[in-house]
C-alpha cells in the first residue's frame, strides 16, 4: 500500500494537480459548456469520494483534492485558456505522473490512479451539451472531449515506451 508520504512533496503535488489540468483540457477540448464545465471542476473534485476508491493512493489522493477544491475552482476562473497549451501541459502532467506512480505505487494503484483522473475528465466533459439548438439534439460528450479524454488515458497507460494496463 502506496499512502501520502510514499512521496515527495513534489511528487504529491504532481498527482493531486494531474486531474485539474486533465480537466482544464478537457475545457478547452471543443468550443461549448465553458462556464459549465468549469463549475463542475470544483464540484468533481468536492465530490471525488464519488469515485470509491479501492486503493490507499487514490483514497489519500482523493481526500486532498476534495480539500483544495475551492482553491482549484478560484484558479480555474482566472485562467488563460489557450487550447494548444493547456492539452500539452495535461499530457505532460500525465507522463510525470504515470512515471511517479510507476516508481513509487502497486499495479493496483497504477491503474486505479489512471482510472480516477480519466474518471475526473469523463464528469467535466459530460458536465455540458455540445451542438444541437438549445440544449436539444446535442451530445454530452463532444467527438472532440471524447478524444482528449482517450488520449488521456493513453498517456497515462504508457510510460517509457511501456504499455500500462488499463481498464
Amino acid at each position: 500500500m502506496t499512502d501520502r508520504e510514499s512521496f515527495t512533496h513534489e511528487e504529491w503535488r504532481t498527482l493531486a494537480q494531474t486531474p485539474v489540468e486533465v480537466m482544464y483540457g478537457v475545457v478547452v477540448a471543443s468550443n461549448g459548456g465553458l462556464w459549465r464545465e468549469l463549475k463542475t471542476i470544483r464540484r468533481t473534485l468536492r465530490h471525488a469520494d464519488e469515485f470509491e476508491p479501492e486503493t490507499e493512493l487514490v483514497t489519500h489522493l482523493a481526500g486532498f483534492v476534495r480539500a483544495n477544491a475551492g482553491r482549484v475552482r478560484r484558479d480555474a476562473e482566472t485562467h488563460d485558456f489557450n487550447r494548444a497549451v493547456t492539452v500539452a501541459r495535461a499530457h505532460d502532467y500525465c507522463r510525470e505522473a504515470a512515471t511517479i506512480v510507476r516508481a513509487r505505487a502497486t499495479a493496483a494503484e497504477r491503474a486505479e490512479y489512471a482510472q480516477f483522473v480519466r474518471w475526473c475528465a469523463e464528469r467535466v466533459a459530460d458536465a455540458g451539451v455540445e451542438g444541437g439548438l438549445l440544449g436539444l439534439g446535442g451530445r454530452r460528450i463532444s467527438p472532440a472531449e471524447r478524444a482528449f479524454v482517450d488520449a488521456i488515458g493513453e498517456t497515462l497507460g504508457t510510460v517509457d515506451g511501456e504499455r500500462e494496463t488499463i481498464e
